[in-house]
């Protein structure tokens, strides 16, 4: 359910020659991802996904493993002290834009992931050795 990390963190644009565009419209077209998108606001594993959207687990795994192969949904990993770590998923852009232009149909989808990120890492004065 991983996605291409190399698409998270800054605009994403998907043109129509691209099927990831397809995929992404898809995803958009389902209610259900869209009830989980708009209930991801906060990480959440796909059991609470199931519970707050009111669906099935199992619809729930397949619609967050098909939002995952988009930027829209992110993966990430709770961690549990006593070693039973799951996975946990958030909307993976803060907002999207669709544009009709001459050469065809462009989504752009913006996040703030990888520059968050960065900071948390971006520390002077503190060393890992």
């Amino acid at each position: 359910m991983k996605r291409d990390t190399s698409r998270v963190g800054g605009p994403t644009t998907l043109t129509e020659a691209d099927d990831d565009l397809d995929t992404a419209f898809d995803a958009l077209s389902d209610p259900d991802c869209r009830r989980i998108l708009a209930a991801v606001d906060e990480p959440m594993t796909t059991s609470e996904i199931a519970d707050d959207c009111d669906i099935a687990l199992s619809t729930a795994y397949r619609k967050v493993e098909r939002l995952s192969e988009t930027p829209l949904l992110t993966e990430g990993v709770r961690f549990d002290p006593s070693g039973d770590h799951a996975a946990e998923y958030s909307r993976g852009v803060t907002d999207a834009t669709v544009e009709l232009t001459d050469a065809g149909v462009r989504l752009t989808m913006e996040s703030e992931e990888l520059g968050a990120s960065l900071a948390a890492f971006d520390t002077p004065g503190v060393s890992a050795d």
